[in-house]
């Protein structure tokens, strides 16, 4: 054998090793950069319509109109367009998320569910807050940092619902 051929086949070796290491390490990096996708960065990635499933068993459809760390909210669609907010904590099974994902900004980390329910209170609009017990219909009045309180329409003011962020569902705007 000739130390041509020698140092050539060497070389393809190395070469060859060089190339599964790449390799392997690209594979790494996939996975390491897919661990590090969470829920958010997913809904932000997305633009059609969305299904969610909550621990009723039953769904909740419509275009991701926004969300933020813990949230999510919908438009749905005919015959009523109302938007819907859901808490992430009550969220079993998604349909329809995007397999892209993009890196939440400031803005979007800031948005907390705390932040949108305070939101909806300074609107003063007629919700549906659906809880994993009951509905409770009226205005939300107070955001907690783990509860809000919700004032029926027509009752004494006095009278209000304390719903723990726990057991909340969604939050239907009726307005």
């Amino acid at each position: 054998m000739r130390w041509d051929d020698l140092f050539d086949d060497l070389d393809a070796r190395l070469a060859h090793v060089q190339r599964v290491e790449r390799e392997a390490e690209v594979d790494d990096r996939r996975v390491a950069d897919l661990a590090a996708v969470d829920l958010l960065g997913r809904l932000l990635a997305g633009d059609g319509e969305l299904s969610v499933q909550l621990p009723d068993g039953g769904w909740v459809s419509g275009r991701l109109r926004a969300a933020g760390r813990g949230w999510l909210l919908l438009v749905t669609g005919p015959p009523l367009r109302r938007q819907v907010l859901v808490p992430v904590t009550a969220v079993c099974a998604l349909r329809g998320l995007s397999p892209r994902s993009v890196q939440p900004g400031p803005v979007a980390a800031r948005r907390t569910l705390g932040a949108a329910l305070r939101a909806l209170a300074a609107a003063g609009v007629e919700v549906l807050v659906r809880t994993r017990a009951a509905d409770v219909r009226g205005r939300l009045v107070r955001v907690g940092a783990d509860h809000v309180d919700v004032a029926a329409p027509g009752r004494d003011p006095q009278a209000v619902v304390t719903v723990p962020l726990a057991s909340l569902l969604s939050v239907t705007d009726l307005g």
